[in-house]
């Protein structure tokens, strides 16, 4: 039987036109050069997961960090799935027709053609027992457990859905780029105290008057510092900020290719294989279509 399918196969081969198996040759390669690629890249998640350890968000050092916790919706409007209207942090959808087509020689194909896909790129929090961290989730590779697809079979062409959604509340694993910047509000009190600060400078002896404290005519560097304190201190009291500011903790994607942007609602134990099954399927598809066209080019030049 197997030997019957080869020879089939081979006589397919021969009897193609030049511009025809070319054609096949290209895809094929395209795909085995396509899946090693994938394959290197969802190996390297699982590696980099299983090497980098757990931060808390209090405590994560600046740069690539894995942090868990639980997905938060940011205060402002309401994030709600278009597909579904049902409220979440993200959403990514799909929608497909079922189109069938026929070739010269009558026979049919039958495929699923995108119609419209979104993916939401709205801001979410993470959330642990320490602290909050801001997810940007642009150019994140997302794995939502929480996935379904359904079917409407009553339009023509046929239409399939698929909505995939992490929801408030949910587990979340993240591993990206931390950075820690000051809030707007801390921005904006830098910028007053500075101001603030030239306008002590435009009355020099006002200035020497109050932190002049070794009375030589001039400020040293920690009478200047005093000096600053002072000024912070006075914008703090305008604007009844007696607290400290809250800085803001942003995970996002990193410029660097080896170092992956992974939001997942799956545990890391199962993500990790999860990308391992991946890359493993990538270098069979790679093996496959590789030695397919080897096999193939063989073939045509014994002709």
């Amino acid at each position: 039987m197997w030997f019957e399918l080869i020879a089939s196969i081979e006589s397919n081969i021969i009897q193609l036109e030049s511009y025809e198996f070319w054609i096949i040759i290209v895809i094929l390669a395209a795909i085995s050069i396509y899946s090693f690629i994938r394959m290197s890249r969802w190996w390297q998640h699982s590696r980099v997961m299983e090497d980098v350890p757990t931060s808390k968000v209090r405590s994560a050092p600046q740069g690539y960090v894995e942090l868990i916790g639980h997905a938060k919706m940011m205060e402002g409007p309401v994030i709600v799935s278009p597909l579904s209207g049902k409220t979440c942090v993200w959403y990514r959808y799909k929608i497909e027709e079922k189109i069938k087509t026929y070739d010269t020689k009558g026979r049919s194909r039958t495929y699923w053609h995108v119609v419209k896909e979104e993916t939401s790129d709205e801001l979410f929090l993470l959330e642990d027992e320490t602290g909050r961290c801001v997810i940007d989730p642009d150019d994140a590779d997302v794995i939502a457990n929480n996935k379904r697809t359904w079917h409407k079979r009553t339009v023509i062409p046929p239409r399939r859905y698929t909505e995939e959604l992490i929801v408030d509340k949910e587990a979340l694993y993240a591993i990206g780029l931390f950075k820690t910047v000051a809030n707007s509000e801390r921005q904006k009190q830098r910028e007053q105290v500075n101001y603030l600060l030239r306008e002590w400078k435009n009355a020099p002896n006002e200035l020497l008057h109050h932190y002049d404290l070794d009375r030589d005519g001039e400020l040293s560097l920690a009478e200047w510092e005093h000096a600053r304190h002072a000024a912070e201190r006075q914008v703090k009291r305008e604007h009844g900020q007696f607290e400290k500011l809250e800085q803001l903790n942003v995970l996002k994607h990193s410029p660097h290719k080896n170092q992956g942007f992974i939001l997942s609602t799956i545990p890391e134990h199962k993500l990790i294989k999860h990308y391992k099954l991946r890359a493993l399927l990538a270098l069979v598809v790679f093996f496959a279509c590789g030695s397919s066209v080897v096999w193939a080019v063989n073939i045509r030049l014994v002709i």
